[in-house]
């Protein structure tokens, strides 16, 4: 299916924040490593010299309020060219998001040299891309938004909490991107779904499991356990990564057979 303008807001808001700051030039360049594009997105458009991908990047700026705006869980500075998008940092003292300082950056890019984010295209053993982990993640994600609209944040929850792996398989370490509380840190969170009870085995991927090292202090398991599909009714633990470490038993049953 072709990408639009809207369905992108989600990755853009996930990469920005990875990284703290893009333009829209690097913006292009790592929505193509993440997503899959269609014959359709690579149409070349007549009398330019790039696809129709680009112009749908390019189109996000473009239909931005000119100068610095502030939508979509990020902020766009279009007085920069080419336009630059900003993640953001909230003052929890005169209640104003402003974009996000050099030194946090730097702390953000340092963090994601040590994981690359990988486009996955095939079914993993556990089948993330079943209706079953569909809806377990549509589940955590109303959930998880209503944790934080129970807290009473200050921030706009539909913004700041997306499902970033709907079209993404678990190439990014972690299904949805969140905030803890008030206070504006970023957590990611990983969801396993299953039928049954809490004590059933669940499967982490490589990639998964590496992002939850490298981000452990952001990221948490959200085990949907007892779910029932039809009625959209389970329960969720939540298991931090040293819970993870210390209580549970990781055995590699799998493997990638590459020909020599």
């Amino acid at each position: 299916m072709a990408i639009s303008e809207s369905s992108l807001h989600p990755y853009i808001k996930g990469l920005v924040e990875e990284s703290g700051k893009l333009t829209v030039t690097d913006l292009n360049k790592y929505l193509r490593d993440i997503l899959v594009l269609d014959s359709n997105d690579l149409t070349i458009l007549t009398g330019r010299n790039d696809d129709k991908f680009s112009q749908i990047v390019r189109n996000v700026v473009a239909h931005a309020p000119d100068g610095i705006s502030n939508k979509n869980g990020y902020i766009i500075d279009k007085t920069k060219k080419p336009a630059v998008f900003y993640a953001k940092e909230f003052n929890i003292a005169n209640l104003t998001e402003t974009k996000i300082s050099n030194s946090t950056i730097k702390e953000r890019r340092d963090r994601k040299r040590k994981f690359t984010a990988r486009k996955i295209d095939f079914k993993t053993i556990n089948n993330e891309n079943s209706a079953l982990g569909d809806a377990g993640e549509n589940f955590a994600l109303e959930w998880e938004r209503k944790r934080l609209k129970d807290l009473n944040v200050s921030f706009d929850i539909m913004d700041e909490v997306i499902h970033f792996s709907r079209k993404y398989g678990d190439g990014a370490g972690y299904d949805i991107l969140s905030r803890k509380d008030n206070n504006y840190e970023l957590l990611y969170i990983e969801v396993k779904t299953t039928k049954s009870g809490l004590n059933t085995p669940f499967y982490m991927s490589e990639n998964e499991k590496l992002f939850m090292d490298i981000y452990k202090e952001n990221t948490l398991i959200y085990r949907v356990y007892n779910y029932n599909h039809e009625t959209n009714v389970g329960e969720i633990e939540i298991i931090t990564q040293s819970l993870l470490e210390n209580e549970y038993i990781f055995n590699p049953i799998t493997y990638k057979v590459s020909k020599k």
